[in-house]
Formats: C-alpha cells, structure tokens, sequence
C-alpha cells in the first residue's frame, strides 16, 4: 500500500493508494502530532486538554523511486583475520540510499592460477536489512565475517580472500547489477596478499591494490599503485575471447612504436615492468594512441588499459 499525506494546521488528510490502483480517503481534525516509526505513522489526537493516539496506518516500503546507481563498492579487502576483512560500500549521489533488500555475492576460484570464478548471482554473502543506511557521499563498513560467536551488524557468511581470482556482485533489491569487483590474476606480478581492493578516486574510478584503510575515503591519488586486473591478461595482440577484449596492440614484439587501437578517448595507458613499476603513462585522444617504447631494454612488459592487462614483448 503506498499513501499521499496533505496536512494544515489542526487537520489531516491522507489517501491509501492499494495495488489494484483503488484509493480510500482519510481526514481527521484535531490533529496534535504524526509520528512515523518503523513504516507505520501514528497520528495523536486532541481530545479536550489530553492528547490520545487513536490510530495507527502502515504503509508499504515503495523502494522503486531510490537510484541504486549512486551505490558503490569502494573498497574491499581479504586481508587479515576473518574480523578484520570488509566490504565497503558508498553513496555518490546527494540523497540518503536506504540497504535494505541489497545483495552481495562473492565468488572466488579454489587455488592459486585456477580457473576464473563466474558472474552472476551465486554465493550470497550479504543482505542488507532496515538499519543500513548511507548518507550522500558517505561509507557504510560490513566489517568482518558471520560467525556463532561473531555476529556484528552487517556481518557477510562466507570467505574473503586476498589472494584468489574472484568476483564480486552487488544488486539491488529488485536483483538488478548495480556494481561489479573482478580481480582476473593472481600470478606473476598479481600474486598479491594482504592488500585490498579499493577504488581510486572514490566511487568512481577503477580498483588499485592498496593497504587496507577500513572506514576511510581513498582520495584522489593512485600514483604508482598496481591496477587490479578486470579482465585476464592477454598475452598477445589477437582478440582474447574469454576477456570479449576489443582493444589490439601491434607489432607485438615491438621496437620502436607501440600502437593500441579499440580505446576510448580520454583513456589512460600505463606501461609497467613485471614489478609493477610505472615507467610511462599517456592519456589517449581518440580511440587509437601510438607509445613511444625505443628506450625500454629489450623483454616483456606490461600495458595497463583501464581494466585489463596486456603483455607486449619489447625487441
């Protein structure tokens, strides 16, 4: 049941509007206070020089007005005892974004190197309830994992890890996709533990590698910080198919220019050494870019294209 309120001074009217589309019309004098409290409004009376609460209404929660696009993963982190691990989530819009009904599903591969971990709904770790709630441009923290021992408010049910392949979903109740964590590699130079995942600049750029900061905004800087992959690294210059990559890097061994097609413009492109060290860094200007690698010794390197991670030999 949904329901319209209109109220001047001492009266009250208010319409029930029920799902078949009827509406029942209500109008009180006398009206002292209205009260709501957990969805239900009460209304107090005056009677004489005493005031009686002399009835109550419930009204159905109508969550199809709220933009569950400004809710965001902002961090998220393996590391440490199953207490310390968190999901950290904010609000990048400029009203209140009430929980209750939103998901998270984890899903993670079972060793080291193993096969990349599915999308969609599986491995429910979180429902949010009537008390989460995140503020315009605040965090909401669901620190540490449920336990019979350990159950604090917002608590997830299954593993965290910092060291495996995974995906992360975040829905809304209506179960659509709003936000998505994917970390593609766990070898090489992505065989990385007790670090998390957060997002640089807040709520909207990409994933970076960071040490865990539970509760706090992570600014605006990710110099030489190690992107968390999106997709699994493609090894050369042919359209990898299990990454639906679109983006092409030729010659691949290169000498002197590197070209990389498929981008977008506006597009940031990092050439790192297998240590993950930064070495070159350009913003692209249309959807094809050109690097200038004739001053890297000879061997393979790393190209960083939003999310995904391409190796490129140099001669």
């Amino acid at each position: 049941m949904a329901g319209h309120l209109f109220a001047a001074q001492d009266w009250l009217r208010f319409v029930t509007v029920s799902a078949d589309g009827s509406e029942t019309s209500y109008a009180l004098s006398g009206v002292q206070k209205i009260v709501f409290e957990n969805n239900t409004m009460t209304v107090n009376m005056k009677a004489g020089n005493s005031v009686t609460n002399i009835t109550s209404v419930s009204f159905a929660k109508d969550f199809s007005k709220i933009d569950y696009s400004k809710l965001k993963f902002n961090e998220i982190s393996g590391a440490g005892n199953d207490d310390e691990k968190f999901y950290e989530l904010i609000n990048i819009g400029e009203v209140e974004i009430p929980l209750e009904g939103c998901k998270i599903y984890y899903n993670a591969n079972s060793s080291t190197g193993g096969e990349f971990p599915p999308n969609g709904n599986q491995g429910l770790t979180w429902t949010g309830n009537e008390t989460h709630v995140i503020q315009p441009g605040g965090l909401l923290l669901l620190l540490g994992r449920y336990h019979a021992t350990n159950n604090p408010d917002g608590a997830f049910t299954t593993g965290l890890t910092s060291q495996r392949m995974l995906t992360v979903t975040l829905e809304d109740p209506f179960e659509n996709e709003i936000d998505k964590c994917r970390r593609a590699e766990d070898t090489g130079i992505y065989e990385i533990a007790e670090r998390s995942f957060s997002r640089i600049p807040d709520g909207t750029g990409p994933f970076y590698f960071t040490t865990p900061t539970p509760d706090q905004l992570n600014g605006d800087d990710a110099t030489g910080l190690l992107l968390v992959p999106q997709e699994p690294v493609i090894e050369t210059g042919i359209k990898n198919r299990q990454a639906e990559s679109s983006i092409f890097v030729f010659p691949n061994p290169v000498k002197t220019y590197l070209t990389i097609s498929g981008v977008e413009k506006n597009v940031k492109i990092d050439v790192l050494d297998l240590n993950g060290a930064l070495l070159q860094s350009i913003l692209t200007q249309d959807n094809a870019a050109n690097i200038d690698v004739s001053s890297l010794q000879q061997g393979m390197y790393l190209l960083q294209v939003g999310g995904q991670t391409i190796k490129f030999i140099k001669q």
